[in-house]
């Protein structure tokens, strides 16, 4: 099985364009495992999901001074298409670490 994934060409807080980063989690907890995607967006790939993932996590730095924003994707089975845009960062994540307010 494998995933493709379109990543933007968005424009970060600096004026450059942004960084992303995309990786595998494995297991119950939210762990993750290797990455599969380091870059500035503006184009689209296609990964093999390796065995015994549970999951895929997307980070991107609007602000390249500050710890990057993410999503989880957690439901792989019938995931082919993703729109790294059309993830919601604002939104907590099922395994932040970060205490409620």
């Amino acid at each position: 099985m494998d995933v493709e994934i379109a990543w933007p060409a968005l424009v970060n807080e600096h004026g450059g364009r942004m960084l992303w980063f995309g990786s595998w989690l494995v297991g119950g907890a939210g762990d993750e495992a290797a990455w599969f995607y380091s870059g500035r967006g503006g184009e689209r790939g296609r990964y093999p999901v390796p065995q015994g993932a549970t999951g895929l996590r997307i980070r991107r730095w609007p602000n390249e001074g500050f710890d990057a924003e993410y999503a989880d994707v957690l439901d792989l089975r019938r995931l082919q298409k993703l729109d790294a845009e059309a993830l919601d960062f604002d939104r907590r994540q099922p395994f932040s670490l970060l205490v409620e307010e």
